[in-house]
């Protein structure tokens, strides 16, 4: 390590009373992270010397310009895009735990006045069960309007990708065998019958295509509700209530951590769905996906979406055999370390590669991806 990186570390570390030491150690990221780390941990400062905690008073820190200005909300979501997700979940539990933040949260007029976005969202979930009931009202404003915009980005686009394959596959494509009218195939193929070698080819095969639409795909969303998935989370939420309203799909959602939540019924819905999450916590994907496996009944037409980072807190034995026997059934699997409109993972990718050897397809995915993988899935022309 050179001595401007050594520099530049001590800097970050002893804040702005480091600052005459190294005046010019830091870029504008670094100011940034350094703005927001001191919105924090000035109250440290404060408290030790019995001063105020607001920044400029006297006997506290003085704080600068950008800090000052810093709202909880504001904070919460810059933290977000300066420091890796290990590092925003420390900070979040110090702000809650240590500094009592929250305080800053309870008051409406601060979320009336933010802009209701994903990242909001997901700072509200992940300080909803320090949030006070009299605020529940506008948070569930805010979350209903992200939804919707998402919604009204997505469905138009997703059902066309998924029903427009399922159209094309009824109109001359690969159909189920399980619509496969067995009586109509043989009677249409018997001259093609050869009575000394007892063998019938079958030049063409006929579908009931009543019986097709009877029979649609069903696709189960595990979702990992880890803090490191809220993005992923949301998007999931908005994804499965858009795939709720296809008749070509029986979808369940559950949502797990080390136990499993099925809210299923709460696909029409998304806010309630995102209410129900319990962001942090272990993560336990084995035992969500035996869970999953007790609801599939017809394996070659089931597709199983898991939503995780794949950080597996369980027995790892438990999930590879698992997943091996839905294989084996015919399940069509996709483990997906991110779903949103970045699509850029960040997972366990020893645990990845041995899903993988056990046939699960793995990947990131912006949900027009997923939608065109479902698509194929239904068509028989997975990618």
């Amino acid at each position: 390590m050179n001595g401007r990186e050594l520099r530049r570390r001590w800097r970050l570390v002893l804040g702005r009373d480091g600052e005459s030491a190294a005046p010019d150690a830091l870029n504008e990221t670094d100011r940034g992270r350094d703005q927001a780390l001191d919105y924090l941990y000035q109250r440290e400062y404060a408290g030790r010397s019995h001063a105020p905690a607001t920044h400029g008073e006297k006997g506290g820190r003085a704080g600068d310009q950008g800090a000052s200005q810093l709202t909880a909300v504001r904070w919460l979501e810059r933290t977000r895009n300066l420091f890796p997700r290990s590092t925003v979940e420390i900070l979040q539990r110090q702000a809650v735990e240590r500094y009592r933040l929250t305080a800053l949260l309870s008051d409406p007029e601060v979320l009336r006045k933010a802009t209701p976005n994903v990242a909001l969202v997901q700072t509200l979930l992940s300080f909803r069960a320090w949030l006070p009931a009299s605020l529940m009202d506008e948070v569930r404003r805010i979350i209903r309007q992200v939804c919707d915009e998402l919604d009204r980005k997505l469905a138009r686009n997703l059902t066309t990708r998924v029903e427009g394959r399922r159209i094309r596959h009824a109109q001359g494509g690969r159909p189920s065998h399980v619509a496969l009218d067995w009586s109509l195939t043989l009677r249409r193929n018997l001259r093609h019958y050869d009575p000394e070698g007892g063998v019938m080819l079958l030049e063409r095969l006929y579908y009931n295509p009543l019986r097709q639409r009877r029979v649609p795909w069903e696709i189960v969303l595990l979702v990992d509700q880890s803090g490191s998935m809220s993005e992923s989370v949301i998007h999931a939420a908005v994804v499965a209530g858009v795939f709720g309203r296809l008749r070509s799909l029986a979808t369940r959602l559950l949502l797990f951590d080390t136990q499993v939540v099925d809210v299923s019924d709460r696909l029409a819905d998304p806010v309630e769905t995102l209410l129900a999450v319990q962001l942090g916590g272990g993560t336990d994907i084995g035992l969500a996906l035996a869970h999953a496996e007790t609801l599939i009944g017809q394996p070659r037409r089931t597709m199983l979406v898991l939503v995780s980072d794949f950080a597996e807190g369980g027995d790892p034995a438990r999930m590879l055999a698992t997943v091996e026997r839905l294989a084996d059934a015919g399940v069509a699997l996709l483990g997906l370390a991110a779903l949103d409109e970045q699509a850029q993972p960040a997972y366990d990718k020893t645990i990845a590669r041995e899903l993988a050897a056990r046939g699960m397809e793995i990947g990131a995915m912006t949900p027009e991806h997923l939608a065109n993988w479902v698509g194929a899935c239904m068509a028989g022309s997975r990618p």
